[in-house]
């Protein structure tokens, strides 16, 4: 892809650029690494969303279904599960693009937002129709809708944030999901 577009601050003095600049720069990443990068952020705001949605439904509906099985669900299952998928159909979508651009964007986040919302779809058809109702599909169904839909945009808004701007991938750096 060439050399990355960094500040001069960030060239050493040979004019090269360091790694830690390099990881920075979506538009530095070779194939094998924007797909790693686009698999772990996909994970990461999986997670954040569907422990967020935990602990709203251990508030809500305290007394809906064993702990255990309902910790399984939303952080291994969906968090972690959801989100590898999500990374990886919307890494095959985009892998063609170049970082940064307005395609690579709105690819992304598109993608990102219509992945999550297959899942939250069936999250709704198993919670509703096989009766587990852990989440409170039956007794709140329009906050599981709302809820998971506006979910599924903002992990798709936030993915493209972090994977097409230099900023959200230094914040991915600085907090060690990139390398």
């Amino acid at each position: 892809m060439g050399t990355p577009l960094a500040p001069d601050h960030a060239r050493s003095p040979d004019g090269s650029v360091p790694a830690s600049a390099r990881a920075a720069d979506p538009a530095a990443w070779d194939g094998e690494t924007r797909a790693v990068n686009t698999i772990k952020t996909f994970v990461l705001v999986g997670f954040v969303g569907e422990a967020s949605f935990l602990v709203l439904g251990l508030v809500l509906f305290p007394d809906h279904g064993p702990l255990l099985w309902r910790l399984v669900w939303t952080l291994g299952l969906c968090g972690v599960g959801m989100g590898a998928a999500v990374g990886a159909l919307t890494f095959l979508a985009t892998a063609r693009l170049t970082p940064g651009t307005r395609s690579a964007y709105v690819t992304t986040a598109v993608c990102g937002a219509l992945l999550y919302s297959v899942c939250q779809t069936l999250c709704w058809s198993l919670d509703h129709n096989v009766g587990l109702n852990y989440w409170g599909s039956r007794d709140l169904p329009e906050l599981f809708l709302v809820k998971g839909y506006a979910g599924a945009v903002l992990g798709g808004v936030f993915g493209a944030f972090h994977l097409n701007s230099r900023t959200g991938a230094a914040l991915m750096t600085r907090l060690g999901v990139f390398p």
